[in-house]
């Protein structure tokens, strides 16, 4: 079935979906006859849930948030949220928000670095530049990356595990005009057809798979094989602030100590499994693709400016270095975030496109 213009599929056997009756709460499998809820317009897709939270639950947190839809903006929304969630440290939280606020503008900056190494973008004839083509994230969370690419594809489709930022994300989408279809669903199981995307987005959201070889198997089952991959994770081997706790180096530290700081400020510790560059290009190739090209990206004027002055010059720094050959390769080992793109490696069920 259709939802808002792209093909759906149940997600345990590809079977057709369908309304179960008139009230359209509810999509069937025809196929395995599992059901699935659709709550404030979003398909509930998932297989398994959100690690940090139970299903009913992170579904009645996204209704809470549902609730106050008309009276407050995406901000409002994102302060609302953190005040029912008392596992989120306030000063997590505010370190949170800023980023979500930057949002845009860095998936803008980041979708430029990804296109930017395809040779039909230096040609002028890249899907980005004419409005064509088809683009599935994977982990869209409040859908900034989905704001940022509505101009430059024909079909922008946003999936996550975590229904109750989808719910914040229909504030941002409507706040930038958009009428775009969300989807609750997993990494590992996609509710998509086969070769249904020219590009699919992986930002920052392979680390907290429950496992990454499925979710890059299945980002490579719903691409065409003319398709490409776009992908960033944080780099396990970096010397800077995690990205997820504000520990220098935490990716190195063990993870019992992580998680005991974390703990100990009030917080849940982060259910992740960080990659390297060795890794990172060892998992793409046992899911399906060419070998990748790997690269360092810059940080966007507007993600530096969220970090206090000692860690913007830090950043100076990294950009400073990064563009000394030699040099460059050191940092692969120490830098902050991984850029992948990645190609499908050739053959692969071509009967398919």
């Amino acid at each position: 079935m259709e939802f808002k213009g792209i093909e759906i599929c149940c997600p345990a056997c590809h079977g057709e979906l369908d309304w179960l009756d008139q009230s359209r709460a509810e999509l069937r499998c025809g196929g395995c006859h599992l059901q699935y809820p659709v709550v404030i317009g979003i398909p509930d897709l998932r297989l398994f849930p959100d690690p940090y939270i139970a299903a009913d639950d992170d579904r009645t947190k996204g209704l809470k948030v549902a609730e106050r839809f008309a009276d407050l903006d995406f901000e409002g929304l994102i302060d609302f949220y953190y005040s029912m969630t008392s596992v989120v440290p306030a000063q997590h939280a505010q370190r949170y928000k800023r980023g979500l606020m930057a949002g845009v503008a860095r998936a803008e900056n980041s979708l430029t670095a990804w296109e930017q190494t395809l040779p039909s973008y230096r040609a002028g004839s890249d899907h980005s530049n004419n409005g064509e083509g088809t683009l599935l994230e994977i982990g869209c969370g409040t859908g900034p990356l989905l704001v940022a690419a509505s101009s430059k594809y024909g079909r922008v489709v946003g999936v996550d595990i975590a229904f109750r930022w989808l719910a914040v994300g229909q504030k941002r989408l409507a706040e930038a005009g958009l009428d775009l279809p969300l989807i609750c669903a997993c990494a590992e199981a996609l509710p998509f057809p086969d070769a249904s995307f020219d590009r699919v987005v992986a930002d920052s959201v392979i680390e907290h798979t429950q496992s990454q070889m499925d979710s890059m198997t299945e980002a490579r089952r719903v691409m065409l094989n003319s398709g490409k991959l776009f992908l960033s994770t944080p780099n396990r081997l970096s010397i800077g602030p995690d990205p997820h706790t504000g520990i220098p180096a935490g990716g190195i530290l063990p993870e019992k100590l992580t998680a005991a700081y974390v703990r100990r400020l009030g917080g849940i510790p982060p259910k992740r499994r960080l990659l390297s560059k060795m890794t990172l290009g060892r998992l793409l190739g046992n899911c399906g693709f060419a070998p990748a090209s790997i690269f360092l990206p810059d940080v966007a004027p507007e993600q530096r400016a969220l970090f206090p002055a000692t860690t913007r010059r830090m950043i100076d720094l990294y950009h400073f270095l990064k563009r000394a050959p030699i040099i460059r390769h050191v940092l692969f080992l120490i830098g902050p975030l991984l850029y992948a793109v990645a190609e499908p490696s050739p053959p692969y069920d071509t009967h398919r496109n």
